[in-house]
């Protein structure tokens, strides 16, 4: 069983991974379980998730020494020019949440189902302060902005995000969190991480 960091406090977030690395030969920890890192200013200051993620990894992974997984992630809204992107977690002043998700509703109101196309995006980054690897893997999940905000099953834009999968039917956050694992954006991201670190160690 080998160890890595994966650059989150976040536990939401934590618990899917979690479970993506249950039965691999990787155990993963987080950054609420290293206090000492958690004080480490990280700039988010790329203008793509894959640079945002890359700058996590890399702080991160030369601060432990370890292993270190780290992703960025957020909705990407057509009819807003790909608005919040990168900005998806600080959207609104309050960065929170349920002001996030005020937030973008007020900006998408008027505007129809139909023309409410969006999709999330995550990007993962690998970095190795060892033997210096670096790779990274990106996953894609498509859906629609929802009319209103529904449901408390999970964080984020969960509440608003209407996944193709479920016909546009039910938001993430009225679906339990094990139904979404499988076929969410950082599922997908993670899996294929997870991919690249068996082949490599």
């Amino acid at each position: 069983m080998r160890d890595i960091l994966i650059a989150t406090a976040n536990k939401g977030k934590a618990a899917e991974i979690s479970e993506i690395f249950k039965n691999s030969d990787f155990h993963p920890y987080f950054l609420f379980e290293y206090p000492e890192l958690l004080s480490i200013v990280i700039r988010e200051n790329a203008k793509d998730f894959e640079g945002n993620a890359l700058i996590k990894a890399l702080l991160i992974g030369q601060a432990s020494g370890l292993l270190t997984l780290a992703d960025d992630s957020g909705l990407c809204v057509d009819f807003l020019n790909g608005a919040p992107g990168v900005l998806s977690a600080r959207y609104s002043a309050e960065r929170t949440d349920e002001a996030n998700n005020k937030k973008l509703l007020t900006a998408l109101a008027g505007v129809p189902l139909t023309e409410r196309n969006c999709h999330y995006h995550c990007s993962v980054a690998i970095f190795n302060p060892v033997d210096n690897f670096i790779e990274t893997t990106t996953g894609l999940w498509p859906g629609k902005v929802a009319l209103e905000s529904r449901g408390n099953k999970s964080f984020g834009y969960a509440p608003v995000f209407l996944a193709e999968n479920f016909n546009y039917e039910k938001t993430n956050a009225e679906l339990d969190p094990d139904e979404l694992i499988n076929i969410n954006h950082r599922g997908l991201a993670f899996r294929a991480a997870l991919e690249i670190l068996k082949n490599k160690y």
